[in-house]
């Protein structure tokens, strides 16, 4: 298991962490389910899934969409299905968190760089999502953007805290002078 694997099975204790990751188009879709510091569930292709409770989510599975048996093996007989809206659904059903655009759009994203970067240069991160009617939301950010959104960040999170008092208005002489 990865460091990143491992550091979200720590952020898991006591809840729920549900992740799914593409790699920019390319064929990679990964899925994991952790629970209560253990990963449950995970699996780039539906029909081959691992962790501690790899068959657990077969009758979820299937219900959003995933062309499965009800062995958890791939049913060549069913349609094909849209793999991230499928994803998506299995997300929303294991979180009760509904992923809509104004979600996307509306959120508060927090960026940051990893010291340890790749061995191969990366240059940005892509949020690509199509939702079941095919509405698409993509939103980029390069990698100077979230340089500088970090950079910003960190500038704030060492910034002092300046607490300033204002003293109440004072009345004028007239307001005195009406008050009597």
């Amino acid at each position: 298991m990865g460091i990143a694997a491992q550091c979200v099975e720590t952020l898991s204790k006591g809840s729920r962490v549900v992740a799914h990751s593409t790699n920019g188009g390319k064929p990679i879709h990964l899925f994991h389910w952790f629970e209560d510091g253990e990963l449950r569930t995970t699996f780039e292709g539906p029909s081959s899934r691992d962790g501690n409770t790899p068959d657990e989510l077969v009758p979820l599975l299937r219900e959003v969409g995933f062309p499965l048996t009800s062995e958890g093996e791939h049913d060549e007989s069913a349609p094909d299905v849209d793999r991230k809206a499928a994803v998506l659904a299995l997300a929303e059903r294991l979180t009760g968190i509904r992923v809509t655009e104004s979600l996307i759009r509306d959120a508060t994203y927090e960026l940051g760089l990893v010291p340890e970067q790749p061995a191969e240069e990366w240059t940005s991160v892509v949020v690509d999502i199509t939702d079941a009617p095919r509405e698409r939301l993509h939103r980029g950010w390069t990698y100077e953007e979230m340089a500088t959104a970090s950079d910003r960040v960190r500038a704030e999170a060492n910034a002092p805290v300046v607490i300033t008092y204002n003293e109440p208005p004072t009345r004028d002489r007239s307001e005195h002078e009406t008050d009597e």
